[in-house]
């Protein structure tokens, strides 16, 4: 069998020191030093252990990079891309959320900003994602205890790291509720047929109404007169609607008034104003008829006839004084006579 040979007798016969009294001290001390050495590499390795790259996606910029910085990682570069996530919002990174990565290495954030219309309605009210707990650091590499070491290795306490950044959602705040105001209330259409032009402008205006279109039609009202109205009358319409209004004018035709047994003057003032003229004037002697009173017209009475056309009077005449019998002069048969206006009145005699 191999003689086991103490630890301290090897290294001495290895770094060759001579043995004397005093050498199991020296080597004692020489152990202690290489353990120590150990013991730092072994904490060194231990502190540069990779750091996985947390899930990021969700959360502000601001966490994110303290998140980061916690962990032992840095903020490369930022990004920024067209997404419907709250403005600086972190879409992603760069490595992705899982890989592994030396202590002080850097992370790229890619960072929402809003399009050109905006922020989508409704993105304020989403919730960031949940922040993804760090990855669990491994186990402290348990050191042997050296074997008859003369004196106790103090070993440094492991670097204490910050508890994880705890993340609480914000605030969901209701959108404010909008009160719309009550519709107003309908307005009827008033009666303004038979009205002129003027007044029934007038009377739409006070009731909250606009004069439309004005279209004219020939009727035997008056000119200017409201023949009827669009929407009608009594119709249910909104404040500030229009309505148009078709009024009467003058046709090309118009027809004789009846002016039998009026006076010759009352006669040809009614034949004026219905647009139409006085032509010939025929004096007829009938018994028992005042002088100048019309018997007929020539066209008659509600006969159409072209706006300026004359209407003939035969008109009824004071009867003349006879000649006595064996006079030597012979009375006309029909006189002529010329009026005022200068048109040719004939005389005839009636039984």
């Amino acid at each position: 069998m191999l003689e086991r040979k103490p630890v301290g007798k090897q290294l001495l016969r290895r770094f060759q020191l001579p043995v004397n009294l005093g050498t199991g001290v020296f080597g004692a001390f020489i152990l202690a030093i290489v353990t120590l050495f150990v013991v730092a590499v072994l904490w060194a390795a231990q502190g540069q252990s990779p750091v996985e790259v947390p899930v990021l996606a969700g959360l502000p910029r601001s966490q994110a990079e303290a998140l980061l910085k916690n962990m032992g990682l840095s903020v490369r570069a930022t990004s920024d891309e067209v997404s419907l996530q709250p403005a600086g919002t972190v879409l992603r990174t760069n490595p992705a959320a899982g890989v592994q990565l030396d202590p002080g290495a850097g992370v790229s954030l890619v960072l929402a900003i809003a399009g050109a219309s905006g922020m989508a309605p409704g993105n304020a009210d989403m919730a960031p994602a949940p922040v993804a707990a760090p990855a669990q650091q491994p186990a402290p590499v348990a050191i042997p205890a050296p074997v008859q070491l003369p004196a106790a290795v103090v070993v440094p306490a492991p670097v204490q790291r910050p508890a994880p950044l705890v993340v609480s959602p914000p605030v969901v705040v209701p959108p404010p509720v909008v009160v719309q105001p009550p519709p107003p209330a309908l307005r009827q259409v008033p009666d303004v047929v038979g009205a002129d032009r003027v007044q029934a402008a007038r009377a739409l205006r006070d009731g909250g109404l606009l004069v439309g279109s004005v279209t004219e039609e020939v009727s035997n009202q008056p000119a200017g007169t409201v023949v009827r109205t669009n929407p009608k009358a009594g119709a249910a319409v909104w404040p500030g609607s229009s309505v148009d209004l078709i009024v009467a004018k003058r046709g090309d035709q118009v027809k004789v008034p009846n002016v039998v047994n009026m006076d010759r003057a009352s006669a040809a003032r009614l034949l004026r104003d219905a647009g139409l003229s006085v032509g010939s004037v025929t004096e007829v002697v009938v018994t028992n008829q005042p002088a100048g009173r019309v018997l007929r017209t020539d066209p008659a009475a509600g006969t159409a006839v072209h706006r300026g056309s004359a209407v003939n009077l035969v008109v009824t005449a004071k009867a003349s004084p006879e000649k006595s019998p064996g006079s030597g002069n012979k009375s006309n048969q029909n006189p002529k006579t010329e009026d005022a206006d200068g048109r040719t009145t004939t005389m005839q005699h009636g039984h």
